[in-house]
């Protein structure tokens, strides 16, 4: 019978090749990069794929003072209704929906980057910014490509918003027609009697907002499917 080691083995060799070949189909070799479509910083969420016309850029002021400003944005520009911000809740970018009728007839909602800070800018963001809302202080322009607001506003659309009654700074009035301001009716408590009533005019003034908004994009070559290189 042979020595124990002989036993074990077998008198001949067995021919495992078939179930190797059989295993490998079912083996999935584990990618070695990271998986696709994750961006590596916040800069990439302005990033664009090139084969669609990039999202229009709103720069909001980053001042204090600001009655619209990231917290309170969407509900304003989106849904049409004004509520105070929240200085303690302040995302670093957002976007929002808008259709654009006048530029694409389709009525497809076109989505709109809205951010404070420019830490994250690259020189070919700018001729995608369609509108800089302002409070009239000049440091908010600082490290803009245009730090002169004359010439700001030359290449895009100023917005400041105001309570209703009150007139604007003298800055914002020196800056020229270039610059829309925007009333609003001033805030109440919502439990003060009247105070809902209030508010229906806050869709009004989003309309006018956006059509200077819209009014320049079309002054500046904006198309349906492609963004203007420089404005």
């Amino acid at each position: 019978m042979g020595d124990r080691n002989t036993v074990l083995r077998g008198i001949k060799p067995t021919d495992f090749s078939h179930i190797r070949k059989l295993a490998a189909q079912f083996m999935v070799r584990k990618p070695s990069g990271p998986a696709p479509g994750l961006g590596n910083g916040k800069s990439l969420a302005l990033n664009q794929r090139t084969a669609r016309r990039p999202d229009p850029i709103i720069l909001l002021s980053p001042s204090a003072s600001s009655l619209l400003r990231m917290s309170n944005a969407k509900a304003f520009l989106e849904g049409g209704r004004y509520t105070p911000p929240d200085h303690n809740n302040v995302p670093s970018m957002l976007r929002i929906q808008r259709s654009v009728k006048e530029i694409d007839p389709s009525g497809r909602p076109w989505q709109f980057v809205l951010v404070e800070g420019i830490e994250q800018f690259k020189p070919e963001y700018w001729s995608r910014v369609v509108a800089v809302f302002t409070t009239g202080q000049t440091w908010q322009f600082k490290s803009y490509k245009w730090s002169n607001p004359s010439e700001l506003f030359k290449h895009v659309q100023g917005i400041y918003l105001g309570w209703r009654g009150e007139q604007p700074p003298d800055a914002v009035r020196s800056f020229g027609h270039k610059v829309l301001a925007c009333p609003i009716e001033k805030w109440r408590d919502p439990g003060a009697p009247g105070a809902e009533q209030s508010r229906w005019r806050d869709r009004e003034a989003v309309e006018q907002i956006w059509k200077a908004i819209e009014a320049n994009m079309r002054t500046k070559g904006w198309k349906r499917d492609a963004a203007p290189t420089s404005i």
